[in-house]
């Protein structure tokens, strides 16, 4: 009896391993097809202008056929590439949480360091589309950063990584 019972589980594990291989593995949890989560709607590749204001400087970005250029602001090598990865943190890297207009009036908004904002970007895309984001301080424990989307009253968290990328354009472009 004991032989028929691991030539069962053998023929049951085979199949098991025939099955995976045809239908391409198992569903669930991390292995769902990637969608961003980020703030920004528009797409990356829609962005036509790009306008970052810092404390230490302003910059406005404009794409044209040849790729990005500076239309106000001393750029330095590579700004093309770190302007690319700033959109798509902001496009793809949701916040880690959203504090309600509650919990916002409950703290007391000042702690948040939105007014005035660190780092205020505004995202032109193609049509009249237009993303507006200030960032300000970061949490205690300094792994996120306060965020606000233009006519919003809620306040993200978003990963320091997002914030750090634009204050690198802000700060050395």
């Amino acid at each position: 009896m004991s032989r028929l019972v691991w030539a069962a589980a053998a023929l049951g594990a085979t199949a098991f391993l025939a099955g995976l291989a045809f239908t391409g593995g198992r569903g669930g949890p991390g292995l769902e097809p990637f969608r961003p989560r980020g703030l920004m709607t528009i797409p990356v590749e829609d962005v036509r202008e790009v306008d970052v204001t810092a404390s230490n400087g302003h910059w406005h970005f404009m794409r044209t056929q040849d790729g990005w250029r500076a239309t106000i602001g001393a750029t330095t090598t590579g700004f093309e590439t770190r302007l690319d990865s700033a959109l798509r943190l902001l496009r793809n890297s949701g916040p880690d949480r959203v504090l309600t207009e509650a919990e916002v009036n409950q703290a007391g908004a000042a702690q948040f360091g939105l007014a005035p904002p660190r780092l205020r970007i505004i995202v032109s895309g193609s049509g009249a589309s237009v993303f507006t984001i200030s960032f300000g301080t970061t949490n205690p424990i300094g792994l996120s950063h306060y965020a606000r989307l233009e006519g919003s009253r809620e306040i993200a968290l978003l990963p320091a990584f997002v914030a750090e990328e634009w204050e690198r354009m802000g700060g050395t472009p």
